[in-house]
């Protein structure tokens, strides 16, 4: 049993891998197999490794798996030697969820030797710029929507420990958010709470949800209902969530049986924020969980749309190594697996002496350059106070 996951995760074997929401607890430590592949094609590549790993155990055991945002992997960043994708079978794997659990062994623990620090260069300026160069093209007709990311730096606290950042941010962070860590390779640690959900499943039937458009909530009932009314009112933010919804229902459509999406969207709190969610729920015909996974990533929530031309844009004028952050960490088994979108998060530097944090916001024609440097504001707010760093 994982009575205590921050305590189970600090004694854990590196690397460690927690995520831990309302529903259960897992805990991976260690690696006895690992595959990774960067650039183009990375999720086939990755398909064919765990099909030999399946050949070779006869069964597929529980399998973690991690997507960076970039294709070809944070090069030359503090994300250091993080791959464009990676799965790894755990020494160890714990899974606690739905009454469920799972305690995956795999011979001698095995913890890799940590690699040297990557450098840690400055981040970008000129965000605000950056809003409306894109809203430009966006109304010039290059795309229909970018996700815009900035990146700040703040030294820690010099009494900083990772599991009372942890535990602030599974306090902080609200219901329906997944708290989750990383350990990097160099011994940097990426951790946060995201309310994001990439795919889940359990044998053939799948779950995904569009969450975007965003608005402040308040410790007061009307205050928040007003502002609840005029996000759903707003058409900025209507349009902004109409896209995510377009672009999964268009991945998922060649590749389940005929399923339905719900008529408009709801608001959903997270933490100190609203958004607007639309669920999905639909039967995949061929239950191919990394196909779904590399069909779904990166959604028009983190990327845009269409997401070639975003992500190539981004490329060139976002200069944002953005590593894990809004890419994709989860497990794969079997029968289910679930993969969350990692956002409200930080980069911590091997020797604790920086965080790194990251927040976005979603383009369209109408965009107002302040107006999302104030939404990224509030997306930093759960983050920093976790960490217990001010602003910058």
């Amino acid at each position: 049993m994982i009575d205590d996951p921050i305590l189970s995760w600090t004694e854990a074997a590196f690397p460690r891998t927690l995520l831990w929401d309302d529903a259960g607890v897992v805990l991976a430590e260690g690696v006895a197999w690992e595959a990774s592949a960067s650039g183009p094609g990375r999720g086939m590549r990755l398909s064919r490794a765990l099909g030999r790993l399946e050949g070779q155990r006869g069964q597929l055991p529980h399998v973690m798996g991690a997507l960076a945002f970039e294709d070809a992997g944070p090069v030359g960043s503090p994300w250091g030697a993080v791959p464009g994708a990676r799965l790894w079978l755990p020494s160890r794997l714990r899974i606690e969820r739905d009454g469920v659990a799972v305690d995956q062994v795999e011979g001698v623990m095995h913890s890799p030797a940590k690699a040297d620090p990557a450098p840690w260069p400055h981040t970008p300026s000129g965000f605000k710029d950056m809003v409306e160069d894109a809203a430009g093209l966006i109304r010039d007709g290059a795309f229909r929507k970018v996700v815009v990311a900035r990146a700040v730096d703040h030294h820690l606290p010099e009494n900083h420990r990772d599991d009372i950042a942890l535990a602030r941010l599974k306090a902080n962070a609200g219901t329906g958010a997944c708290v989750y860590a990383q350990d990097l390779p160099d011994g940097g640690l990426f951790l946060g709470a995201t309310p994001e959900l990439l795919l889940a499943a359990r044998g053939h039937v799948i779950e995904t949800h569009a969450l975007a458009g965003t608005c402040e909530a308040s410790d007061d009932e009307e205050t928040d209902l007003a502002r609840i009314t005029a996000l759903v009112a707003s058409t900025k933010e209507r349009k902004e969530h109409g896209l995510v919804v377009e672009h999964l229902v268009a991945c998922l459509r060649p590749r389940c049986r005929p399923f339905a999406v719900e008529a408009s969207p709801h608001p959903r709190r997270c933490g100190g924020m609203y958004h607007l969610e639309t669920r999905l729920a639909a039967e995949l015909a061929d239950p191919d969980y990394l196909d779904a996974i590399a069909a779904l990533h990166p959604t028009p929530a983190t990327c845009g749309l269409p997401a070639s031309s975003a992500a190539s844009w981004l490329a060139r004028h976002e200069r944002l190594r953005r590593g894990l952050y809004c890419g994709a960490l989860g497990w794969i088994a079997p029968d289910s697996c679930r993969a969350i979108v990692p956002l409200r998060g930080a980069l911590l530097s091997p020797d604790r002496k920086m965080a790194r944090v990251f927040a976005g916001c979603g383009v369209v024609e109408t965009s107002d350059p302040q107006l999302e440097y104030e939404e990224t504001e509030l997306k930093l707010k759960l983050v920093r106070h976790s960490l217990r760093i001010g602003h910058a």
